[in-house]
């Protein structure tokens, strides 16, 4: 008896932990972003330009959309499937929809899409935001090695691994077919001199659940810098509804294209040296909802792969209309890797038109890498008028692939972006700089106009050029310039703002070499005035000294904000409007701290002694 009681027990106990709360919440801003990837009442497992998908220990209304309160219990994944809302009725007869907007649906568990790839699954695992802190060279003129290796993409080259691939007939995601390829294109890796792996990965799909057809990794070792990377990649797998019966799914569009376009890139760049690695990807599962990219992208991020960039390679072989053109597809959170896509094109290929582009009908493997810490792009034919062929028995070379001079150039943009970073032997190797460290706010002072204390430290060491000062940011604007001092680590800056204003502040590093490396970026607030006499009696903390539990009561409580005894931030609690609450502190040092308790009707700080 006394066991089950403890199994029981136990089992309750896993329950409270699991019980968290999968939620949508809209955002407005990079700042705003990188507060809910810190927030630690959230887990963020997916995002884009406007909102993230998380897991909340807390569930906050105002702020909130619940979408299932027990987060993954009975389910590996949810999907989202892009799915226009006049069609949303249909598609979802015998389906339970979690939550319905104008573009997409998101549904529990793996689900079929609506139409083409338009489906991500939301795995259980925490993503990660890409940092702005990576540089990528500034491109002014053309490398006349680079020149000579896109010269060599050669259009029949090109063709011949489409008709290898669409010969299969089908590359459905679990098929002989799709393992068959996969053996195919990593002996092309190795016939290159590629380190290859050909990586197993377990799928839980709308179809089935299984070992799903291997990536292929082919690496290029670079010489100076073997472990950072730059990585190009495409899926293998095709998918129509017509191959679930016998049919044929012969996917030359989607996405032999982008298979031949990588396959091409590391036939010309393993005849050179570079600098820097160069991984060449294959990705099984892609049409179920990105898994193999996954596999890959969430392994990478584990093992603490130092990844320069992503660039994506997904149907390049539809011509619409007579100029060929690029369209670009990425989130703003990488604005750097896109920058720099269109820099390497106004050089090398300035008569292409290059725009970017935001995409509500399907998704494509650079999100894999951009949700677990890493800058991916994807070049894509034109995202309005792409192939109609594709998840047909017509994704075939004449009807869907119609301009291998298109694939062509796009094989070329892939080439230079990769060799402009790889760095081929002889170039000047790439600058690079470290941001500074502990940039935060101390306490600041109450007044009409208020003064905001920024500190921070001298960046760490490594930096290929010698740091000359730092650059103080507002808003996006320079407001000041402090120097710097080699016998300084700690650094400070004032600034004032008015009651109640917010802006937002950052510190730069400047280099003499030119490198600049931002540190995050912090909300500076204006705090609220100091409460009355008679408010401020109605306020009270408690029991102090305190060892573990900190019970607040105030009326209107929006925010709790701790400081340490040196005016250092230790943590900020967002308490939205309740009347009381208890904070935990037993893992603080022992020692003075500052509350600092923001009300609706103004600000006071209470200071407390944790034994």
């Amino acid at each position: 008896m006394k066991r089950i009681c403890i199994f029981l027990l136990a089992l309750t106990m896993s329950s409270v932990v699991m019980a968290k709360d999968f939620v949508r919440i809209s955002y407005s801003g990079r700042a705003e972003l990188e507060k809910h990837f810190a927030d630690p009442n959230l887990t963020v497992h997916y995002y884009t330009d406007f909102e993230v998908f998380a897991t909340a220990e807390r569930f906050d209304g105002q702020k909130m959309i619940l979408l299932d309160s027990q987060a993954f219990a009975n389910n590996e994944v949810y999907t989202l499937v892009y799915c226009p809302k006049t069609a949303q009725p249909t598609y979802l007869q015998g389906k339970d929809a979690l939550l319905q907007t104008d573009d997409y649906v998101i549904v529990r568990g793996a689900t079929m899409p609506y139409k083409n790839d338009g489906a991500v699954a939301i795995f259980n695992k925490k993503a990660t935001l890409p940092k702005l802190t990576r540089d990528f060279p500034v491109v002014t003129e053309e490398d006349p090695r680079i020149r000579e290796m896109l010269n060599q993409v050669n259009m029949d080259s090109l063709e011949a691994t489409v008709q290898r691939l669409q010969d299969y007939g089908q590359r459905l995601w679990n098929s002989d077919n799709a393992f068959a390829a996969s053996d195919w294109i990593a002996g092309r890796m190795q016939a290159l001199g590629l380190e290859v792996e050909q990586q197993a990965f377990y799928a839980n799909t709308w179809l089935g659940s299984g070992q799903a057809a291997p990536n292929v990794i082919g690496i290029q070792r670079g010489t100076l810098y073997p472990d950072t990377y730059v990585v190009c990649g495409s899926h293998f797998d095709s998918f129509s509804y017509q191959a679930m019966s016998g049919g044929a799914a012969p996917g030359a569009d989607d996405n032999a294209t982008g298979v031949a376009s990588v396959l091409e890139s590391a036939r010309i760049l393993t005849q050179y040296e570079f600098e820097y690695s160069i991984v060449y990807c294959a990705y099984g599962c892609e049409e179920m909802g990105l898994y193999g990219s996954e596999a890959y992208a969430s392994r990478c991020q584990q093992e603490g792969m130092d990844i320069i960039g992503y660039f994506n390679n997904d149907m390049n072989g539809y011509l619409y209309g007579d100029q060929i053109h690029i369209d670009c597809i990425y989130p703003n959170s990488v604005e750097p890797i896109g920058t720099y896509y269109m820099n390497v094109g106004e050089v090398y290929y300035p008569e292409l038109p290059i725009r970017h582009v935001n995409f509500n009908e399907g998704d494509s493997d650079h999100t894999s890498f951009n949700n677990h810490g890493y800058m991916g792009i994807y070049p894509f034919e034109d995202y309005q008028n792409y192939s109609p062929y594709i998840h047909t028995p017509n994704d075939l070379i004449g009807t869907s692939v119609n301009s291998f001079e298109m694939s062509q150039q796009y094989c070329q943009m892939n080439i230079a972006c990769l060799a402009e970073i790889a760095n081929p032997m002889g170039e000047t190797p790439q600058v690079y700089c470290n941001p500074v460290m502990n940039f935060e706010f101390a306490i600041p002072i109450d007044k009409e106009v208020m003064e905001l204390y920024m500190i921070w430290d001298a960046p760490e060491e490594g930096s290929t050029g010698e740091l000359q000062h730092f650059d103080v940011y507002r808003d996006s604007a320079v407001i000041a310039t402090v120097q710097y001092d080699p016998n300084f680590i700690h650094y400070e800056y004032i600034d004032t703002i008015s009651i109640g204003a917010q802006a937002e502040y950052f510190i730069m590093a400047v280099y003499s070499d030119g490198c600049e490396a931002p540190s995050e970026t912090l909300i500076g607030e204006g705090i609220p005035h100091q409460l009355s006499e008679m408010d401020a009696n109605s306020v009270s903390v408690y029991p102090n000294p305190t060892e573990n539990q900190l019970n607040i009561e105030a009326k209107g409580l929006q925010r709790v904000s701790v400081y340490n005894a040196m005016g250092q931030l230790v943590k900020t609690v967002e308490v939205g409007g309740q009347d009381q609450f208890t904070m935990e502190v037993g893992n603080y040092p022992t020692g003075l701290y500052t509350l600092r308790l923001v009300m609706d009707k103004g600000v006071i700080n209470k200071t407390i002694v944790v034994k």
